[in-house]
């Protein structure tokens, strides 16, 4: 079946968007602080969207067994 290999694929997508978020640099500057913190709040929430995808693919799939 498909589901395994789309969780599986989802779930590399959560960490490399949670690596990218971690790794976004934060400035000094409170003006330049701001959009850095916002920028790594976008990633980190594409990165929780796809490990919810993923954990809801991987129920599914266990479910249908």
């Amino acid at each position: 079946m498909w589901l395994p290999y789309l969780s599986i694929v989802t779930s590399f997508v959560a960490a490399a968007h949670g690596i990218r978020a971690a790794t976004i640099p934060i400035r000094d500057s409170l003006d330049d602080m701001m959009p850095d913190i916002s920028r790594q709040g976008k990633w980190a929430s594409w990165a929780a969207v796809a490990a919810g995808a993923s954990v809801v693919l991987q129920s599914l799939d266990r479910l249908w067994q």
